[in-house]
């Protein structure tokens, strides 16, 4: 979303998904290697501001804004989108969302490999979303009960591929996992 090559058609697909209600969930996925690129930050900036859900790991923002902790980039981020989740690793996840903040802890594992980690939290986001039925105008009024179990999916899903050395979890678990599911 960042290539400049890219970036007129992807603001049009933005626009389009915008314009017919769709979730737009953003990972800016900004790794260290990435951090001497200001000149992108603008782009970041747009993409939050089309982001209904901002879901970033500590070191994406640290990379993206250069504070220490995420507390203290977290007015910037709420400038732009007020519902945003940041991970950290084996020291759990916490979610804004207007006024409410929430913190989930990480199991305690011992992993054997955190690649896929974040993409997985995000599968299991997306998942929850959908088994849940949220809709774009569920998002403002979402209660702290369905947030927590979306997040805990989240939770699950990159707790399971951290106990592999693949970054995927496997057709068993996923098969388990989603008849395990209760609505809310």
């Amino acid at each position: 979303s960042l290539n400049p090559a890219l970036r007129e058609r992807m603001v049009e697909f933005l626009d389009y998904a915008r314009q017919r209600k769709a979730i737009l969930y953003y990972d800016p996925n900004f790794r260290k290697a990435h951090a001497h690129e200001a000149n992108t930050r603008p782009d970041i900036a747009e993409n939050f501001e089309y982001a209904d859900i901002i879901r970033g790991s500590d070191e994406d923002f640290l990379n993206i804004f250069g504070e220490p902790t995420v507390k203290k980039s977290t007015p910037t981020i709420r400038f732009y989108c007020d519902r945003f989740i940041t991970t950290h690793g084996a020291g759990g996840v916490n979610l804004y969302h207007g006024d409410l903040r929430l913190h989930f802890d990480s199991p305690s594992i011992r992993p054997v490999s955190t690649i896929g980690a974040g993409d997985n939290f995000n599968a299991g986001i997306l998942v929850r979303l959908l088994k849940n039925n949220v809709r774009h105008r569920d998002l403002a009024t979402l209660p702290k009960e369905t947030w927590a179990n979306i997040i805990r999916c989240g939770i699950d899903l990159a707790t399971e591929v951290c106990r592999s050395y693949d970054n995927y979890i496997s057709k068993e678990f996923a098969t388990s996992y989603l008849s395990s599911l209760k609505y809310h």
